[in-house]
This record gives structure tokens, C-alpha cells and sequence, in this order.
């Protein structure tokens, strides 16, 4: 099927599921074998989603500098229309929750965006909105709601999220795979924390998902 062989797709050009925890347990045993004074200093922090110019990021650059920019990002770079043209696509595909609407997106004059950053655009919207969504059901007691929104959420996460491999810049990106959005998150835990958010919220615990919600809204 289709759908299969994209998925195929985007896990082959996502490695994190089957070797970056092998990697980090590598990299621990590393570095505590050294002297104290050696190791590095490590700041935590989280970042649900990478701001990467593969997903949600645009550049604004003067068209003279084009070139530059798209050796910078990686040599794919497109203007405005062709990433309305990927958001309007995905939309088609991203359901959002009763009576809410996508946003139109504005760019300042001469921006420019890796190839993909539309569907990019899209998931982060859609997935803000039914994370909302089910933050409202669970205070409502609305459990058909939530139990929808639930769903979406997880397969939004599932589905057209890609983790970018451990210490890749923030500005890896995966393929483009064609009618297939996606955002991409941060090797840095922040996939397994909206997962657990999820999970919490699903127990009765929706502290961190109606903060998720705050945070992300746009506006």
C-alpha cells in the first residue's frame, strides 16, 4: 500500500527509535570514566520541538542572498507559494477539532523555507489544537471529546513527528516525502516528555497537556 511505503520512508530516514539510546548509554559510559575536572558541564532543558527550518522556522533574506542561504540550509530552499502550497496539502490530510480553522500563514516579503517547512507548519497547528481540545474535553468531563482527541494527538505523534538523530544540527532534516507532513523534534528527551504528557493526561492528569496548550497557542 501507499501509506506503507511511506511509512517505510520515514523510518528509514529516522534512525532514533533503534540506536540513539545505545548511543547515549555509549556516550555516558564515556564520559564518566573520565576525571571529574574532564567532564563536560550538562544543562538540561527541554524543547518539544526542534525549531528547525525543515518544520517551523522561516528566514526572511533579501532575494540577493539566496544563494547563501540555501547552501546554509542545505540546498532546497523555497518561497512563500510553494510552502502555502505544502500547508494547504496537509490540511487535506491533518483533520483539526470541531470548529476550529487553520490559520493563514504570513511571511514577510522575500522569506524563504527549507522544502517541507509547510506540512512542518501544519502538524505543530494541528497538533496544538487537539491537544487543547483534549485538555478542554477532560476539564468538560466530555469523554467522547477527549477520547477523540486523544487519539489524534497520539497519532500526530505516531505518525508525522521524526526524531532527528543524536547530535545532528537544527537544521537536519529528513527526505521530503511527497503528500506526507511532517515536524521534526530535537534528540534532546522532548519526544518521550510529550509522551509522557500524554500518558499523564490520559490517567486523569492533564496539568502538563493544558500547559503544552498555553505554551504552543498561537497569539
Amino acid at each position: 500500500m501507499k501509506t506503507d511505503s511511506v511509512m517505510r520512508r520515514l523510518a528509514a530516514a529516522n534512525p532514533y527509535p533503534h540506536d540513539a539510546a545505545a548511543a547515549r548509554e555509549e556516550l555516558f559510559a564515556q564520559i564518566v570514566g573520565q576525571p571529574a575536572a574532564a567532564r563536560p558541564v550538562r544543562k538540561t532543558y527541554r524543547r518539544s520541538l526542534v525549531v528547525a527550518v525543515a518544520a517551523l522556522v522561516a528566514v526572511a533574506v533579501l532575494a540577493s542572498t539566496a544563494f547563501a542561504i540555501s547552501q546554509w540550509l542545505g540546498g532546497d530552499v523555497v518561497k512563500p507559494d510553494v510552502t502555502n502550497a505544502e500547508y494547504h496539502q496537509a490540511q487535506r490530510q491533518l483533520p483539526l477539532p470541531p470548529g476550529v480553522t487553520w490559520p493563514t500563514l504570513h511571511f514577510q516579503a522575500n522569506t524563504v523555507m527549507s522544502r517541507g517547512g509547510g506540512g512542518g507548519f501544519a502538524v505543530g497547528i494541528a497538533q496544538n489544537a487537539w491537544e487543547c481540545e483534549w485538555a478542554r474535553a477532560i476539564r468538560a468531563r466530555d469523554e467522547k471529546s477527549a477520547a477523540l482527541a486523544q487519539t489524534e494527538a497520539q497519532r500526530l505523534l505516531r505518525d508525522n513527528v521524526i526524531v532527528a538523530p543524536a547530535g545532528a544540527s537544527e537544521n537536519w532534516a529528513p527526505p521530503v516525502v511527497a503528500g506526507h507532513p511532517y515536524a521534526v523534534y530535537a534528540d534532546d528527551g522532548g519526544y518521550e516528555w510529550v509522551r509522557g504528557t500524554y500518558a499523564l493526561a490520559a490517567a486523569g492528569h492533564p496539568q502538563r497537556l493544558a500547559q503544552r496548550c498555553r505554551a504552543n497557542s498561537p497569539g
